[in-house]
């Protein structure tokens, strides 16, 4: 009975320590609030369930018919993030989707995109934006797909494994299509730039199912289902305080909830580069890199080719 009494008061008392100077409820709770601000951000966090709390979400105008979007934050799995996006619109007549290469040449090479730019951009054929594209031989510069300037065929095959391509046709309208169905299109005659890619994300309108569920820093692109609209997803990784990296389902919730009707993933890695025009002028520094490529610190990459967004004025 003694020993009862006393196990009653010493409860007794570890209640009243408790309920005056232990924890609150919500001392160490955090109420994680993904809010965007964005017309982007807004559709990525009501479309996908991967976002718990959004740091900073801008979009800006790289010039009319091209936006970019930059998103930094937490992911639903507690690991921080940042993506950067485009938007580019080919109703706008001025706008094009240009393949770039080393020294703007039909050759097998690599060069930093920011350097593939320079060799095109000029007075009516303004470079304003790119990204990296296709995977390649890292010894010869050799793309993994098919790659198409200006009409003219520079590869017209693929890699062994899971491919896929982008391009313009003569009718300034996008697509998106698998190596199976290459042959059929080519035929045409109508291709007039073309990337290659590896993996589908999304196939008219559903998000592809991906075993490989590695998160990695990636590039992708997609398209509305018209044609008529471009989105390209660039996602910095191996950083583990500021960006993780995605899988590729990850990827395809974003490209479709941003409106992609099919989308295939692009070279990533250390290859991933996002750069926009900082100057309308001509001057050598007028390409910034706004993502943090991997390679050496931040530094940008060598790489086979890539996509440029351009305009007429």
């Amino acid at each position: 009975m003694k020993n009862f009494k006393y196990m009653k008061l010493l409860l007794l008392s570890l209640a009243f320590i408790y309920s005056n100077f232990g924890c609150s409820d919500n001392e160490y709770s955090f109420d994680y609030k993904a809010e965007p601000k964005t017309e982007i951000g807004i559709k990525l966090v009501e479309g996908t369930n991967l976002f718990a709390q959004i740091y900073t979400d801008s979009t800006y105008t790289v010039t009319d018919g091209v936006k970019a979007t930059e998103i930094h934050y937490l992911s639903q799995k507690g690991l921080a993030m940042k993506i950067f996006i485009f938007e580019v619109d080919l109703k706008n007549p001025d706008i094009l989707i240009e393949a770039s290469s080393p020294k703007d040449k039909p050759i097998y090479a690599m060069q930093q995109m920011t350097k593939q730019a320079t060799f095109v951009d000029k007075e009516g054929h303004k470079v304003w934006a790119g990204v990296n594209a296709d995977f390649y031989n890292m010894s010869t510069g050799e793309p993994r797909g098919v790659f198409y300037k200006k009409g003219t065929a520079i590869r017209t095959k693929f890699d062994s494994g899971t491919r896929s391509f982008f391009a313009i046709m003569k009718d300034k309208k996008a697509l998106v299509a698998t190596s199976a169905e290459y042959t059929d299109i080519a035929a045409t005659g109508d291709i007039v730039e073309a990337v290659g890619g590896s993996v589908t994300l999304v196939s008219q309108g559903n998000v592809v199912k991906h075993a490989d569920t590695t998160i990695e820093p990636r590039t992708c692109i997609g398209i509305s289902k018209d044609g008529t609209k471009i989105y390209i997803l660039a996602v910095d990784g191996r950083n583990f305080w500021y960006s993780n990296g995605m899988g590729f389902e990850e990827l395809g919730e974003c490209m479709q909830a941003m409106g992609a009707y099919n989308s295939i993933n692009l070279d990533g890695g250390g290859s991933t580069t996002f750069f926009v025009r900082s100057t309308s002028g001509f001057e050598d520094n007028r390409f910034q890199i706004r993502n943090w490529p991997t390679d050496n610190g931040g530094q940008e990459r060598s790489v086979a080719n890539g996509l440029l967004i351009i305009s007429k004025k």
